[in-house]
């Protein structure tokens, strides 16, 4: 299997065509295994005007995996309900009943949440995203040495992220 990280904000709208993309694409590659990395493209303490955050929907993410949860199930959830219903995903509420529709424990999940309980693994999130992968805009792909980074206020094309996954398995 060939690991590949995945960087990306829930909120973000490149990000969201970039899950788009790839998972329409993971067909064609059964040898790779993503590793979901969400992160805040615009870190709440950094840029407080910059709504919706994204913060607890990464602590929410960090919930599911926890627990053994459906990862790939929670982010397109919360796609959805960004994007497609333009639900914010934001706040408690709309986290717990997009986990719950996931499969996750609902009152553990809301509870985790409220009590912070994965707040320091979400900034710990952002340091191995910003720090150590020098991640500057999302969503961006790390394959080892390889990489693909978003073009800031433009994304990826699908092209583009088809070519880099036959890079990484090739």
């Amino acid at each position: 299997m060939q690991n590949i990280e995945m960087f990306f904000d829930h909120t973000c709208p490149y990000c969201y065509r970039g899950h788009q993309y790839l998972t329409a694409l993971l067909p064609k590659y059964p040898q790779v295994n993503i590793l979901w990395r969400p992160v805040e493209a615009h870190p709440k303490a950094e840029e407080p005007w910059h709504k919706p955050y994204a913060d607890l929907a990464v602590q929410g993410a960090l919930f599911i995996r926890a627990h053994g949860g459906d990862e790939l199930a929670y982010h397109e959830r919360l796609y959805k309900a960004q994007f497609d219903e333009r639900t914010p995903v934001d706040n408690v509420a709309t986290l717990t009943a997009c986990a719950a529709e996931t499969g996750a424990d609902a009152d553990a999940f809301q509870d985790a949440l409220q009590k912070g309980l994965y707040q320091q693994e979400q900034l710990e999130a952002n340091t191995y995203a910003y720090e150590r992968h020098k991640v500057w805009a999302v969503p961006t792909f790390v394959c080892g040495e390889k990489r693909l980074d978003a073009v800031e206020g433009v994304g990826i094309t699908p092209e583009q992220l088809d070519v880099f996954l036959k890079d990484c398995c090739g």
